[in-house]
């Protein structure tokens, strides 16, 4: 059949609106103790990650991708400033792939913060495995699940990795200075110049109490190994997912994108213009042939034959 698609036009109106009105990370007082030039800094520090990172690519094709497909992601990610230095530096990445992440099906909120567990599947070629991993079995992930998909992609020699992003609750003790500051009971142990002026009475520690705060932790796996184990400094897994239409059955969320209920209407004007396309082609340039006279009698009804 002939495909004349019809949803692109629709698709490219909200995806170019969004490219024109690009969003922004923005950071206000909360109340009258917060300090708008405090404020105004961070948000200031946030517009030089967002700009040093091409923010702006990771956005639009989230943006495009909740539209098409109902679901989009946006990562936030950790990296040094420069090859010979040791300062990290916040990046914000896009996510090409939408279906290469796997979030926590029992998430309810609408900014993935609530999420515990997540995955990031790849597919690395056995050289690159082999050059990053040295010492690794280069192995695909094994199971009897893997058993009933069909499909090249098992079967093109490279290793699949995933990342395996868990969130665990954790307790943590934090400690109230004299002078209204609150710092961790770790951090106080790490900070030379807070351990200095306790020990000189300039300040003292007024309270103390446990509190419940989240360990992030990320995994590189194979089907075998723990390549690698990182703990990400932060409470939320980096991973952000930008929803198209979301609503809820018996429990369950679903995704729609702009264009789902398009497809019966397509389908549809997609046969009758290959019909009609097929009709007008393979109709002769002269329906009926005869000697003079044969039709003059019955005109009208061979002309509607």
């Amino acid at each position: 059949v002939l495909t004349i698609n019809k949803v692109l036009a629709f698709i490219r109106q909200v995806v170019n609106d969004a490219r024109q009105n690009k969003p922004s990370i923005k950071v206000r007082p909360a109340d009258s103790n917060g300090d708008p030039e405090t404020a105004e800094v961070i948000s200031g520090l946030i517009r030089n990650i967002e700009y040093t990172s091409n923010a702006d690519v990771a956005y639009d094709t989230a943006a495009e991708c909740a539209v098409t497909g109902g679901i989009g992601y946006i990562r936030v990610g950790v990296d040094y400033a420069f090859d010979d230095a040791f300062d990290m530096d916040l990046k914000i990445e896009r996510v090409l792939n939408p279906f290469s992440v796997i979030g926590d099906p029992e998430s309810t909120s609408a900014d993935g913060s609530d999420w515990n567990v997540a995955f990031v599947l790849d597919r690395v070629s056995k050289a690159d495995f082999k050059r990053k991993y040295k010492g690794k079995a280069d192995v695909d992930f094994e199971g009897a699940s893997w058993a009933e998909v069909s499909g090249d992609w098992l079967d093109d020699g490279g290793v699949m990795i995933a990342e395996w992003w868990t969130r665990e609750e954790v307790d943590r003790e934090i400690v109230m200075l004299s002078d209204g500051r609150v710092f961790g009971a770790d951090q106080l142990e790490k900070d030379e110049d807070l351990k200095l002026a306790l020990e000189m009475g300039l300040i003292t520690v007024e309270k103390t109490r446990t509190t419940k705060t989240h360990k992030v932790t990320q995994r590189i796996i194979s089907g075998l190994d723990v390549l690698e184990e990182t703990e990400w400094p932060g409470r939320f897994i980096p991973i952000v997912p930008i929803y198209g239409d979301e609503f809820s059955v018996e429990g369950k969320r679903y995704y729609r994108s702009l264009i789902n209920q398009a497809k019966d209407a397509q389908r549809m004007f997609n046969y009758w213009r290959t019909t009609g396309t097929e009709m007008v082609a393979l109709a002769p340039k002269v329906p009926f042939i005869g000697g003079k006279g044969t039709f003059s009698s019955d005109a009208a009804n061979w002309a509607t034959a």
